[in-house]
Parts: structure tokens; C-alpha cells; sequence
């Protein structure tokens, strides 16, 4: 569960329409890929990418929810993305361990540099020049594409760095604690569906009943294996209504 508390203060009659947006907000945002509310939206982001499959791993320095910083200090969620992911590698155990598994890593001022075989590149920051080595040559291992080259830099605590507590990555220990599963065809596929309907009737209503299934967070907190992975796997996969879709 989500601990998360939001506090509150006033008269009741001002609070009350508060809430409601609160609750309302929660909805909308819970389970989705953050790309599909800020930023670029997240079908121009699979537009702009090529067609591939791609999972996008989130860490914090909290093993377990909530996920938030300590007061004080800058909010640190570090972000990788693996493209052309092999999706017989594709399972949740497979994640957890190129992620780090249950002890996580150290996450620093070492940034490990691959270029891949697809013309894409992977990044990966570790708190010294092996750990940065060898996250990034765990994560790369999920995806098909072979890495090229591969070099290790170290931020160094000069200029801005020395005075922007932001811009200077302090050696953490940080977890993996959840991914999502991105497929550009099913987003763009799915997206125009949803902005073209193909079928419409006099009073601008659509005829049938779709909605395209929101990209979901998938778990990697828990010791085991959440009971859907399997089911949130296949379904942002699954590009409904194609001559694919079973």
C-alpha cells in the first residue's frame, strides 16, 4: 500500500470541492506512465521513437513505498530505459535482477556510457566505476540489441557541481521499485483509434466502447512476484483490434 499523506486545513465548506479534485487527480494518475500526463504526451513520444519494445526502470532510495525523499534533501529518482528489449527476457524476475534484485545498488558520479548495435545508447550511474560497469551490463543484457562501445566518466565536484547539490550525484544506495512495459505500435496504434474513430454517429458520440489501457507500473518492491505481472506483460504487448490480437 501506498502510504502517501496529503494535510489538509481549513473550514469544511472549503475543503469539500478539494477533495473531490484530490480523489479526482489520483484516478487519473494512478497506474499510468508519468509520460502519459506531463511532457511530451506519450503517444507524440512513441511517434517520435522507432517501432520497438522498450521498459523503463524506476529506482528510489526507499525499498518500499512511500517513494519520497527525506526532508530536506533533493528528490532522487533515477530513471533507465532499455530499448529493444528480447521479450523472452521479458519477465519480472529477469528485471528485478539486472536491476539491482532486493539489495539494489549504489547509484553515483560514475556514468557508464554503451552504444548500441540498434544506433541507440544506454546510460547508467553507480557510485564507482565498476558498479556503473556492471548495472549497465546487467540492464543491457535484457535488451536484443549488442553493445559497441561502452565508457566510464566520472562527474567531477567542480563549478556548478560544487555548490548545486542537484547537479552533484552523492554516492546512494538506491532500489528498484517499479517499471513499465512500452510498446510504440499498441500506443500509436491505439491512440489514433481513439482520436479517429472510424464510426461515429450525428450527435459526435462513438459507436463501440474503446479505450486505450493505460501504460501500468509494474511492482518491483515486493519480495515475490505480484499475481498480475503476467497479465499487465501481455496486455501492453497486445495491440488490440490488429490481425495479431488474440
Amino acid at each position: 500500500m501506498n502510504e502517501e499523506e496529503i494535510i489538509l486545513s481549513g473550514t469544511e465548506e472549503t475543503l469539500k470541492p478539494i477533495i473531490t479534485l484530490l480523489v479526482a487527480i489520483h484516478k487519473l494518475i494512478e497506474n499510468r506512465d508519468i509520460g502519459d500526463i506531463v511532457a511530451m504526451p506519450i503517444y507524440e513520444f512513441a511517434r517520435a521513437e522507432p517501432p520497438s519494445v522498450k521498459i523503463t526502470i524506476h529506482f528510489s532510495p526507499n525499498k518500499e513505498p512511500p517513494f519520497k525523499s527525506d526532508p530536506g534533501k533533493p528528490r532522487l529518482t533515477p530513471c533507465y530505459n532499455i530499448p529493444d528489449v528480447d521479450i523472452r527476457k521479458l519477465t519480472w524476475a529477469n528485471v528485478k535482477l539486472a536491476a539491482g534484485g532486493a539489495n539494489g545498488y549504489k547509484w553515483g558520479r560514475f556514468r557508464a556510457t554503451a552504444n548500441l548495435s540498434n544506433r541507440r545508447q544506454m546510460q547508467v550511474y553507480g557510485g564507482d566505476e565498476k558498479e556503473a560497469e556492471n548495472r549497465l551490463l546487467a540492464l543491457a543484457e535484457l535488451s536484443k540489441a549488442k553493445i559497441v562501445t561502452l565508457s566510464v566518466a566520472e562527474e567531477k565536484k567542480i563549478g556548478r557541481r560544487a555548490t548545486n547539490k542537484i547537479l552533484y550525484k552523492e554516492t546512494t544506495h538506491i532500489y528498484p521499485s517499479y517499471f513499465c512495459v512500452i510498446k510504440n505500435e499498441k500506443i500509436m496504434a491505439e491512440s489514433e483509434r481513439e482520436q479517429y474513430p472510424v464510426n461515429a454517429n450525428i450527435r459526435g458520440k462513438l459507436d463501440g466502447d474503446f479505450r486505450r489501457v493505460t501504460t501500468k507500473k509494474i511492482p518491483l518492491w515486493t519480495v515475490k512476484e505480484p499475481p498480475n505481472v503476467k497479465e499487465i506483460i501481455k496486455e501492453a504487448l497486445r495491440v488490440r483490434g490488429s490481425s495479431l490480437d488474440d
